[in-house]
């Protein structure tokens, strides 16, 4: 189910505990089988010692301790029997709970026209079970709806008990699951949670109300929340006729009067705006104040399936099961979820027969259940394959990979730099296509290994370096050519540095010069910015004391994908892409506000050219012309700082399908309408009266993972400006070829 932009019956005590008629127990699982009893015993006691472990505290200890304190720390319990009855004793504290809050909520007893679950339940006390035996969540903040408690009231209910409740705090982990039916009315795609009271007078949940009552959580409380539905996106068919021996559907199809148009509009409305945020950007385009909380910005969200699949749960001997949820807890019970982030699960769970989960959210490369975003590694791996002697690499052109890359094999991921390699393979021109890499190897190959290896770039291309002019007799020119030196070899800088003299300096990219002793200015030579009259960069760099080496590996990597274009005239001139002030619209009794298109195309003549007033809003439209399902991403490169900003989900590579996010002849709205991408706002920086950026939008047919693109500033400096940012199953049919293309849009912001 997809959640749509949008917005309190449910009472809380004095605590803020929810009020309603729960469980104190959950409904116990059949005995298990002793392999399983075994595992549950053994994940118990592996709880047991890290509890215990975790609650050590050394609280007194002699001065001369200290150092042999810092060599040897308590790992084990067995350690505390080590110590002689003369030495201080460790004094055992109680460790906070884990400050995670859950609702949970299982339905399988539905009846009358609605196919009965069977696993619905069973999935939900697991995830129930999961969360207080696994993490330690305490009882009292779990709110579990089963069966006849999740009615359409006691869910809303329950939503708005965890807006209300005072016992969150700011940026607290929000966990909310739901495994039931869901639905979807064919005519206007609104999709829904089908509670246990469903019925002529009783409504399901359209998402316009999830999605309001989700945002009224994170304004109260931030957008760490992850919503997880196993149930279909949609219903392709009838009531009740898709259960067979072995399996059963999660989903229905729904009549248009099943959800009226007005349906809980005195939910959305009663949801409050989210206050506008007061912290300086530092880019040329960023999303507008205010929005930061709102839509997919407020969560995360892991849906069991792709719209136009159906949600399944199994049969089994023992207890039934929905697949997704089978698969999600079998991969939380084998890594620990701070070990991976959103985006992590689902490359690692595996398969679903029939069902391809989705991943949707602006913070997916989040730590699970954290705030916390997982910094970026500096090397990017791919899986490679060995089939007919050929070693196939799953990256190609759309990742920016490009003549001459050279690549370290390894045999796994988790051998990867700490092991001996397999070997070093290159990539040749003809053989990088769209999506794949055919590796050639430097010396002796690799010969047979188990697949897929892993294989990390460690050079780059010889046509990526970045061309830089220092004038003569600079008195820092060892500096810079010992930077390029070390760009130059083998290591995480993949993209090179190097030095141009005078007569070759219209082919550089950057110019830098001393004007005052170790202070050193940026003088841009990038035509496609100085045809636009941005000329110069608003930063001073102290020699001393800034890192120039950080700044100048930034530069090149912002200005080589800058560059890396694929160019596909198809997609050129078939995708119309559409940028315009927004017109906000206030709703009768003021609650409300929207945006819709309020001006003409500013996007003419291959530049978008205007001037600022710190107050509009603007936004965007994409249309699809071309024959072909599409995938798009979006980025800002803003070329007074050298940032680069996601303005869509970026990271959208999965060992599943991947839902096209602009499908042939349809059209995607960014800032407006329907859309749950926030309006963007804009301003120049400080000290300039002009400046040039670029909007980029990558199309291609396979999803991929560009979450290596996005970069901050390196300048230690923040200066306001720019466009800046706030924050039955039926695949589909794939693609005739394989398709990339970029667009490049020169964006131009004058000072009024």
């Amino acid at each position: 189910m997809k959640l749509q932009t949008a917005g309190r019956d449910f009472h809380a005590d004095r605590n803020g505990d929810t009020n309603v008629n729960l469980r104190d127990s959950l409904t116990p699982h059949n005995a298990a089988p002793p392999a399983r009893r075994v595992r549950r015993l053994w994940l118990r006691l592996r709880s047991f010692i890290r509890k215990i472990s975790s609650k050590i505290r050394i609280t007194s200890l002699k001065d001369s301790d200290h150092e042999a304190l810092e060599s040897s720390r308590v790992t084990s319990p067995e350690v505390l029997y080590e110590a002689s009855d003369s030495e201080p004793q460790p004094e055992i504290k109680n460790s906070d709970p884990p400050r995670l809050w859950a609702l949970i909520i299982g339905i399988n007893d539905y009846s009358g026209t609605m196919t009965k679950l069977s696993g619905a339940v069973p999935d939900a006390d697991a995830i129930n079970n999961y969360l207080q035996t696994d993490l330690e969540v305490p009882p009292d903040q779990i709110t579990n709806l089963r069966n006849k408690e999740a009615t359409r009231s006691n869910i809303i209910a329950a939503f708005r008990g965890l807006r209300d409740n005072l016992r969150i705090k700011h940026q607290d982990p929000i966990l909310i699951y739901y495994a039931g039916h869901g639905g979807e009315v064919p005519s206007n795609n609104t999709q829904t949670l089908i509670p246990i009271d469903f019925s002529e007078k009783i409504h399901p949940i359209p998402d316009r109300t999830v999605a309001a009552l989700i945002n009224g959580i994170s304004t109260k409380h931030g957008n760490n929340i992850t919503v997880i539905l196993d149930c279909c996106h949609s219903g392709s068919g009838t009531r009740g006729d898709e259960e067979t021996d072995k399996a059963t559907v999660r989903g229905c199809e729904l009549r248009p009067n099943d959800v009226p148009e007005d349906l809980d509009e005195h939910i959305c409305k009663e949801n409050p705006e989210p206050e506008a945020t007061t912290e300086a950007g530092t880019r040329g385009l960023q999303f507008a104040k205010g929005f930061s909380m709102k839509d997919m910005n407020s969560h995360i969200l892991l849906a069991a399936c792709g719209a136009g699949e159906l949600a399944r749960e199994d049969k089994g001997s023992e207890e039934a099961h929905g697949r997704f949820t089978a698969a999600l807890l079998e991969l939380l019970r084998t890594v620990a979820p701070d070990q991976i982030t959103y985006a992590d699960v689902l490359s690692k769970m595996r398969r679903i027969d029939g069902q391809n989960p989705q991943c949707e959210g602006y913070y997916r490369d989040r730590i699970l259940f954290d705030s916390k975003v997982r910094p970026p590694t500096s090397r990017h791996s791919y899986e490679v394959k060995l089939k007919n002697n050929k070693y196939t690499l799953e990256g190609g052109r759309a990742h920016g990979i490009t003549d001459g890359a050279e690549f370290t094999l390894y045999r796994n991921r988790e051998v990867a730099l700490v092991e001996e390699p397999l070997g070093v393979m290159i990539a040749r021109g003809k053989k990088i296509k769209p999506f794949t890499t055919i590796l050639e190897p430097v010396g002796k190959a690799p010969g047979a290994f188990e697949n897929p290896a892993v294989a990390i770039q460690t050079k780059a291309g010889a046509s990526e370096d970045l061309l830089i002019y220092v004038p003569p007799g600079s008195q820092h020119m060892p500096l810079f050519k010992a930077i390029a030196r070390e760009t130059s070899e083998t290591g995480p800088d993949l993209c090179r540095i190097q030095l141009v003299d005078k007569a070759e300096k219209d082919k550089a990219k950057l110019e830098i010069v001393a004007d005052r002793e170790n202070h050193l200015t940026f003088k841009v030579l990038e035509k496609q910015a100085t045809e636009h009259g941005f000329t110069r960069m608003p930063h001073v760099v102290d020699v001393e004391n800034d890192d120039l080496h950080h700044i100048l590996r930034a530069a090149s990597h912002y200005h080589f994908h800058l560059n890396l274009n694929q160019p596909n005239n198809k997609i050129k001139d078939s995708v119309k892409i559409e940028f315009f002030p927004l017109k906000e619209e206030v709703s009768n009794d003021g609650d409300k506000v929207s945006y819709s298109a309020g001006g003409e195309n500013m996007y003419r003549k291959g530049r978008i050219e205007y001037e600022v007033d710190g107050e509009t809003k603007y936004g965007m439209k994409i249309t699809n012309n071309t024959p072909w399902d599409l995938h798009f991403y979006a980025f800002y490169f803003e070329h007074a700082d050298f940032s680069i900003t996601t303005l869509t989900e970026v990271d959208a590579e999965t060992s599943y399908d991947k839902d096209y996010s602009l499908k042939k002849d349809s059209m995607v709205e960014i800032g407006y309408g329907k859309s749950s991408i926030p309006p963007f706002e804009c301003g120049v920086p400080e000290g300039l009266d002009l400046t040039t950026g670029f909007l980029k939008v990558y199309f291609t047919s396979k999803a991929v993972d560009l979450s290596h693109v996005p970069q901050t500033t390196p300048f230690s400096e923040t200066r306001t400006g720019g466009m800046m940012e706030l924050r039955g199953f039926t695949p589909p049919p794939p693609s005739p070829q394989a398709i990339c293309g970029t667009v490049l849009i020169p964006v131009i912001q004058k000072r009024k």
